[in-house]
């Protein structure tokens, strides 16, 4: 399926635009108004009903505990989030009050302490992006790297006083490792350099002479390094490359524990012998993916999650009997990450569920016993409990062995009778996943707004074998719009949802799904909201970060070959301003500028221009992410004043 081509219109469009900017707004029978609240810009935006702003501020009025790691002595590190406010925190048992650590401004999205000693390593997230912050003694905390971003997460040192980054080079250029005193109050020390393309730190050696690196060159073909941190030299261990979820030092040194799909369709965790180059399988072949893992300190035991359709099943192996040892709580709805053993037999992780916010548990492989640890509440809800997402699938346009490809999707349904609106959510990353989290806005898109959510996991998506992520890449990559046209002949066939009442919304590559799907199924939607999307797939390939360009180039096409430039462009949003007529909501942050912030703002010109209705939110102190409290409660309050306008309205 290929849009037309509209180049030509838009360059037209975009060329009279620098003549007379305005001329977008003369183009409209209505007046584009204009509003500013601090580093927010509204444009032509009705301001949110109170009603609404109130039923937010309850919705986000929920408790819950996120597993962090194990602190030294046996404490459990957790990151909390109370109504709103974020604290770093320990507790020693089940149940018991937590004890502050940090509560910053902003969000702590990651903590990290190391295996021995009392420093503490935590993110804060503000408008300046993500900064990395020290606890030494005495709780006093100062910042791992001042005016350099860290680069994914830091690892420890075998004794916790060193902590080993990925950041830029000194020309911008490439990656490299930098090593920090945990103490701080000196420079970051660069140890190995030149890393040219997508590179992600794992791990660093229990005797310290070495850190673990993973190189991704494009989807599928990801290597694992060895780098010694005495001369920088790079090292490649002998494994095929495919696609790597993670990988660590296995307990003893002597060998790396990895997820990966090198010998099939799915993820397996495997290990790698350093001495001999052998690698053996460590989880049964299974028609699922393995997701996180942990080994024990003493080596005895191994946990690792399956990606079950979305939901995890816990397993936990006894390397030394090689047994699967039976887990009393093996597959629930929900999520189960951040798994890490204490210095013992206890097993921590957090779970999370579409009816339960994330909580801390323990399980203890000695006696079978799963305890949880923190108790938290789903918020404020004056009328009705949390809605559970129930997994449905559905058929969609191809088939495979003879039989329509079946896609999966996690419907959401608001209580009252039907039927309903509906809300198509569309995950980020063209390789993302939509799995049942905790997400409090869409309960309160069903439970407040009355819409039914669906969130579909189109081709390309991981979780589902290594053919099933590569069906949209290249050439294929608008089969995954048709995907979402099927998901709308399906909506029109159940009775609970009304089809002529369907609203598409997404975040990055989901926004890119969102507007297209808007532009090529326009007389059945109502309109699109398009959050960070990717207006010109070209402009975000050819002008993204120079680390990820190679990466980008694999999975969507080098936009340095012209043919494949103009696909590109053809296939972008921004080539097909002319076929939308619906409303359609942009929210866009400016932080840092570059090509995506422009092509936003363009595609909400061009839009105008051709006489479309586009509301266009902007954010002067934000990237990708609304950090400020108010500022990510504003964006809420748009999206659903957005929603609520269409509401009333049919596609008929």
């Amino acid at each position: 399926m290929s849009f037309p081509t509209m180049a030509g219109r838009a360059l037209a469009a975009t060329a009279l635009l620098a003549i007379c900017p305005m001329s977008c707004a003369a183009a409209r029978s209505t007046i584009v108004l204009d509003r500013q609240g601090g580093a927010l810009h509204f444009s032509d935006m009705p301001a949110p009903a109170p009603q609404i702003m109130r039923r937010l501020a309850r919705a986000e009025r929920w408790h819950g505990s996120r597993f962090l790691g194990w602190l030294p002595g046996g404490a459990m590190l957790i990151g909390v989030h109370d109504g709103g406010r974020h604290m770093l925190g320990q507790i020693t048992s089940p149940g018991s009050m937590p004890a502050t650590l940090a509560a910053p401004p902003g969000r702590i999205p990651w903590a990290i302490g190391p295996r021995v000693g009392t420093r503490l390593l935590y993110a804060q997230r503000s408008t300046r992006g993500t900064v990395w912050h020290v606890i030494g003694r005495h709780a006093v905390a100062h910042t791992l790297v001042s005016g350099q971003p860290v680069i994914g997460l830091p690892v420890w040192s075998t004794h916790g006083r060193r902590i080993a980054f990925l950041g830029a080079t000194p020309d911008g250029d490439r990656e490299a490792v930098y090593v920090a005193d945990a103490a701080g109050g000196g420079v970051a020390r660069l140890v190995v350099g030149g890393l040219a393309g997508r590179w992600r730190l794992l791990d660093w050696s229990r005797g310290g002479r070495h850190v673990l690196l993973k190189n991704d060159v494009g989807p599928g073909d990801e290597s694992l390094y060895l780098g010694r941190i005495a001369d920088g030299q790079l090292r490649r261990l002998p494994i095929p490359a495919a696609r790597i979820r993670s990988a660590r030092f296995a307990p003893g040194g002597a060998a790396i524990d990895f997820v990966s799909n090198q010998d099939g369709q799915y993820e397996r965790l495997l290990q790698l012998d350093e001495a001999s180059g052998r690698v053996r399988a460590l989880s049964a072949r299974a028609s699922w993916s393995v997701g996180p893992f942990a080994a024990s300190p003493n080596g005895r035991y191994i946990a690792y999650t399956l990606d079950d359709d979305g939901h995890s099943i816990l397993h936990v192996v006894n390397r030394r009997l090689q047994l699967d040892v039976a887990v009393p709580w093996r597959r629930h709805e929900g999520v189960i990450d951040n798994l890490q053993f204490d210095s013992g037999h206890r097993l921590g992780f957090t779970f999370e569920s579409g009816w339960q916010p994330p909580e801390a548990y323990v399980y203890d492989v000695r006696s079978g016993l799963i305890r949880r640890w923190t108790r938290g509440t789903p918020g404020s809800r004056a009328t009705s409990a949390p809605v559970t997402g129930r997994l449905v699938h559905y058929p969609t346009w191809d088939r495979v062995d003879g039989h329509w490809r079946m896609l999966s999707a996690y419907v959401y349904l608001p209580p009252g009778p039907g039927p309903a609106p509906v809300l198509i959510v569309l995950h980020a990353g063209a390789a993302g996943q939509f799995r049942p989290r905790w997400r409090p806005f869409l309960q309160f898109v069903t439970n407040d707004l009355g819409y039914a959510v669906i969130a579909p996991n189109v081709r390309g998506s991981s979780g589902y074998g290594r053919a099933f992520r590569a069906l949209a890449d290249g050439p294929h990559r608008t089969d995954a719009l048709r995907d979402i046209g099927a998901l709308m002949v399906w909506i029109g066939l159940q009775p609970g949802f009304d089809v002529h009442r369907i609203v598409v919304m997404g975040r990055g590559y989901g926004g890119w799904l969102a507007v297209n799907a808007l532009a090529l199924f326009d007389g059945h939607l109502l309109g699109a909201i398009d959050i960070d999307g990717i207006a010109n797939l070209a402009d975000y390939v050819a002008h993204g970060p120079k680390s990820q360009r190679q990466f980008r180039a694999a999975r969507f096409g080098d936009p340095q070959d012209p043919q494949t430039a103009e696909f590109l462009r053809r296939i972008s949003p921004i080539g097909n301003v002319r076929r939308i007529v619906r409303p359609i909501l942009i929210v866009q942050g400016l932080a840092g500028g570059g090509a995506r912030a422009a092509d936003a703002r363009q595609l909400a010109y061009l839009l105008r221009f051709y006489g479309d209705r586009v509301e266009l939110l902007t954010a002067a102190n934000a990237s990708s992410d609304f950090t400020p409290r108010a500022d990510r409660r504003a964006y809420r309050a748009a999206i659903a004043q957005f929603l609520l306008a269409l509401k009333s309205k049919t596609a008929k």
